[in-house]
């Protein structure tokens, strides 16, 4: 009876051995494009009547990136990936307390790269988040060094003196930084100018989506793959990798999902999220279609001094641009890819893959709800 014990142990271990090793790298050419809807990040709720405090935990959990693939572990903000926007007003400060929630055991922990910067003694999970773009004290800034480890909390104050602009928060922790953001901890932050704002009549509401790019790749059980693009090399260190490509677009978090939009203007603001790669961004769709007008009001900064016609948009990791995109004169029923031109590594490598990288997502003209009293 042991003895058929034992064996019966050995041969679900050798199954369980079998079924991670069968985990392979997956092909994204096989996953269906613009089947599912683009997802919105939360706007997050103050925490205190006064409306100026916010906490925000870093968690582990699992969503599901595409409607074909099993849900994958993820690190976030408040249990989303990305994390939900801050919605802030220029003129009013607020204080964030971040907690640090996260498993001791870091999610892409083969990927440590313990020869560079920091020595091995440092914990793999190490964390600290940066408010990208904002005008802050240094002891808010979310400096590299100033990492906490999972059960430590820290709370950091914005002033939101600077002008409206879209900025975005992420991982900063040292040496662990390309890893930690991969994972998923990133999220948007709005500053808005409700007196300029208003002035403007610009987009607002369901007509002002945010939409932050980043490549992936995964492996056939949904799990994130972060060394898929890293061909053997025995004089190379296996974790020194100047820049990841991923071969799979995610957009707010969906692999190549689709957003119904209606025959009227909308405002995008657009983050480059991703580790290295660059975009350059313009619509395709059925031969002798009508390319709606894109013009950028904005950069990273904050407003330009007025509406710029572009043709196609080139973005890199860290940027923003803030878009107003008119569809007013595309047929209900059309279709229009986003697709990316932009090589990698950029400007002299390889174009982007028609099948995969080269598209973004997709946006499909529905009929309009009513008027559109907006303007550039």
């Amino acid at each position: 009876m042991k003895l058929a014990k034992v064996g019966v142990v050995v041969l679900s271990l050798l199954t369980l051995v079998a079924g991670i090793a069968g985990a392979g790298p997956l092909d994204p050419r096989t996953l269906t494009k613009f089947v599912d809807p683009l997802p919105l990040p939360n706007v997050l709720q103050p925490t205190k009547p006064n409306g100026t405090s916010f906490v925000v935990t870093m968690s582990q959990f699992a969503q599901q990136l595409h409607s074909q693939l099993p849900p994958t572990t993820v690190w976030g903000y408040n249990g989303t990936f990305p994390g939900p926007t801050f919605e802030a007003k220029r003129g009013v400060p607020i204080s964030v307390t971040y907690k640090n929630n996260l498993p001791t055991t870091h999610l892409l922990s083969s990927a440590i790269d313990h020869t560079f910067l920091t020595p091995p003694t440092l914990p793999d999970v190490r964390n600290v988040v940066h408010l990208h773009g904002a005008e802050v004290r240094s002891d808010s800034d979310g400096n590299p060094m100033d990492w906490m480890v999972p059960g430590q909390s820290t709370t950091y104050s914005y002033p939101n003196s600077q002008r409206a602009t879209t900025l975005w928060y992420h991982d900063h922790a040292a040496g662990i930084t390309r890893l930690n953001v991969f994972a998923g901890l990133a999220g948007f932050y709005l500053l808005r100018d409700p007196a300029v704002d208003t002035a403007f009549n610009l987009p607002s509401g369901e007509f002002e989506v945010p939409l932050v790019i980043q490549d992936r790749a995964f492996n056939t059980d949904g799990s994130l793959n972060y060394l898929n693009d890293v061909p053997p090399n025995p004089t190379v260190h296996p974790q020194w990798i100047p820049e990841f490509f991923g071969d799979a677009v995610l957009v707010n978090g969906k692999i190549w999902p689709f957003l119904n939009v209606e025959p009227r203007k909308y405002r995008f603001r657009v983050l480059d999220g991703s580790d290295a790669r660059m975009y350059t961004l313009s619509f395709s769709g059925p031969q002798g279609m009508v390319v709606p007008p894109i013009f950028q009001i904005g950069t990273d900064g904050g407003y330009l001094p007025a509406p710029a016609a572009i043709n196609e948009l080139f973005i890199a990791p860290g940027e923003r641009a803030d878009l107003v995109i008119d569809f007013s004169d595309l047929p209900v029923g059309t279709a229009l890819t986003l697709t990316n031109s932009a090589k990698a590594p950029f400007p002299h490598g390889a174009p982007p893959d028609p099948q995969t990288v080269a598209q973004i997502m997709q946006f499909r003209v529905v009929p309009l709800t009513g008027p559109d009293t907006s303007s550039l």
